[in-house]
């Protein structure tokens, strides 16, 4: 039936209906109907595989896009043959709904003919995509029959959550600074920073030695230098969406991944080191670094992320303890606000790290995390729409 056009469909249920009548009666104007909606049919399939003329087809995509926006994709066809191909649609091999795109139709392409065409790609939920190809179709000659040519040229689409950036984040800071700098966020070089020069002592190594200052004083003097600190930020995401729920606290995960974008994006162009944590099934880490480079990297897992259908607390959390001691800051985007929330918070906080909280739900919380604001600090509640119109300032 895929390979069936609309009118082919249409004639498939007309050909079972007189086929049904034709076999309890006896009356001769349904056999001929039958027998000539089937060699329509078997003419369209032959005629349509004769007249296929193979293309060479070059498929162009960015392999990354945002949900909601309009991805361009571009075609390089050459028709190698002295024929002409007829009645051609080109399409991209992908059985997702959630890419809608826009076919391409030539009515006409000689042989030996050059041409480039664009077409757009619409891209409803975020998600990872696997592309097969470009699909080659004709309709020719009828419309009934859709033959079909597969141009083998697999691609991988990353569609990142759609968010509004952030013109302001408040970033509380705990008691923990961790050493290291620009060296360890770039993964280079030492993480010294030089202060200035003093006499040489016992123990000093040679290669800190100040050449220069040892001529103009005359005697031995050293560099002397101040290791660097750095704030580091954990970015940590509740996945955890109840069985019960269905598919009815999508529209909050959703905009959690995209709170979680928009505050990654945030934090790249900062000089604060950035590090994931999704609370799945396992704990899922990515210690992504900083700048706009390795922002690409959370938007990456940020794209793949699917809901967790089992309370992962219990497990994740001895886990995420053994991190703490180099986090200076935990922002956690919770989906619900519930006694194992709270003690995943107590737990944060019990190791140094400062925290900043925001849920995300559209119905009320099951528990009122106002409670436990003079503990742990203001919670911050955000509804879906308010994440998709756009949050200013958290």
């Amino acid at each position: 039936m895929e390979r069936l056009t609309a009118s082919g469909r249409a004639l498939f249920w007309i050909g079972l209906v007189v086929a049904s009548a034709s076999s309890v009666t006896l009356s001769v104007k349904f056999y001929f109907l039958f027998s000539t909606l089937i060699s329509l049919a078997l003419v369209s399939l032959m005629l349509a595989r004769i007249a296929r003329v193979p293309l060479q087809v070059k498929l162009s995509m960015s392999d990354r896009a945002t949900c909601g926006g309009r991805l361009p994709v571009h075609l390089s066809l050459f028709n190698p043959a002295r024929r002409a191909a007829l009645d051609v649609a080109l399409r991209l091999d992908t059985p997702s709904p959630q890419l809608r795109q826009s076919k391409i139709a030539l009515s006409w392409l000689p042989g030996g003919t050059r041409l480039e065409l664009a077409a757009e790609l619409e891209l409803l939920r975020r998600g990872h995509y696997a592309i097969g190809g470009v699909r080659q179709e004709t309709h020719f000659p009828f419309g009934v029959w859709r033959d079909v040519l597969l141009h083998r040229q697999p691609r991988s689409l990353l569609v990142y959550p759609r968010f509004q950036p952030l013109a302001d984040l408040d970033i509380p800071v705990g008691r923990l600074y961790q050493p290291g700098g620009i060296a360890l966020s770039s993964k280079v070089g030492d993480s010294m920073e030089f202060l200035g020069t003093r006499e040489f002592q016992p123990g000093d190594s040679i290669r800190d030695i100040h050449w220069k200052s040892w001529g103009r004083v005359g005697k031995p003097v050293v560099k002397e230098f101040q290791e660097e600190f750095f704030c580091r930020i954990a970015l940590l995401l509740d996945t955890f969406v109840p069985p019960a729920s269905g598919e009815s606290f999508r529209g909050d995960f959703e905009a959690s991944l995209s709170l979680a974008a928009a505050v990654a994006d945030n934090l790249s162009h900062s000089e604060y080191i950035v590090d994931l944590f999704a609370a799945g099934p396992d704990l899922y880490t990515l210690q992504a670094g900083r700048n706009l480079a390795h922002l690409d990297n959370v938007l990456d897992v940020l794209a793949c992320l699917e809901p967790c259908r089992e309370p992962p607390f219990e497990t994740v959390t001895p886990v995420l303890a053994e991190h703490l001691g180099n986090i200076t800051t935990v922002i956690l985007i919770l989906l619900d606000w519930d006694q194992a929330r709270e003690r995943l918070v107590h737990l944060i906080l019990d190791h140094g790290p400062a925290v900043k909280i925001v849920l995300v739900r559209e119905t009320p919380a099951s528990l009122d995390p106002a409670g436990a604001e003079d503990l742990l600090g203001e919670v911050t509640v955000l509804a879906p729409e308010d994440v998709e119109r756009g949050v200013d300032r958290l």
